[in-house]
């Protein structure tokens, strides 16, 4: 985690260095995550739904005719989950899961300006740091109030309540083979009014593996995103 933290202390320095001409914009907006998993054949997508607050830095260095070119970095901060309830024979189950993650996009951008308006398509690759990954479960009804917690990333296992395994806390080796980074690549578009206010639309596609493990098994992610920004 440290680790994490001195880069996010680094790229901030690095908005600082480059040209005083650049625009800082904060924005915020929904997404919505697919997970895509395929053990022995058998594939599976699930879909999770959130939210996201980002800061971009925009650095035109080509301006012509025909538009302009320029770099986008940017740091954005995800949220992302989903959950499912259920009532049988009297007993309530319920399953969810939840995810936070930092992005670092690193986006070519093109603009073209129509008067006021200014239109503009980006790319780049997208570098995520995953902060925190667990899926939970409880059960009750009939005297039964149970519930669990599995740490995606360390594996750690905890339950408390009424159940018929053992109380407590455990390992499992399987779930922390679930990686925290992920390499994906961004495209979108976006319009932005006066260079003041922006919207965008974008899907960043999941690259690698998030399944460490030896088993014949990949999870991928995929993140479709829409968001407002403001420039500063």
């Amino acid at each position: 985690m440290k680790k994490i933290y001195f880069a996010l202390i680094a790229f901030a320095a690095f908005f600082m260095t480059v040209d005083a001409a650049a625009q800082v914009s904060v924005g915020a907006g929904y997404n919505h995550n697919v997970m895509i998993d395929n053990l022995y054949g058998e594939r599976d997508t699930e879909g999770m739904d959130g939210f996201y607050l980002e800061a971009t830095y925009d650095w035109d260095f080509l301006e012509r005719q025909w538009g302009i070119l320029g770099f986008q970095p940017g740091l954005r901060f995800s949220y992302a989950g989903n959950s499912e309830s259920e009532e049988m024979m009297g007993f309530k189950t319920r399953a969810t899961f939840n995810e936070t993650y930092f992005d670092v996009p690193l986006n070519v951008k093109y603009s073209y300006p129509i008067g006021r308006l200014k239109l503009s398509a980006f790319a780049g690759p997208v570098l995520s740091f995953g902060l925190s990954s667990s899926t939970k479960a409880s059960v009750k009804g009939d005297g039964v109030d149970y519930s669990s917690r599995l740490n995606m990333y360390t594996g750690k296992f905890n339950e408390k309540g009424e159940s018929g395994s053992g109380l407590g806390s455990a390992t499992d080796s399987w779930a922390s083979n679930y990686s925290r980074f992920d390499v994906k690549l961004g495209v979108g578009v976006g319009v932005s009014f006066a260079d003041r206010l922006s919207l965008k639309l974008g899907y960043n596609i999941g690259l690698t593996n998030r399944y460490t493990g030896e088993a014949d098994y990949y999870i991928r992610t995929g993140v479709f995103y829409l968001g407002l920004g403001i420039s500063l």
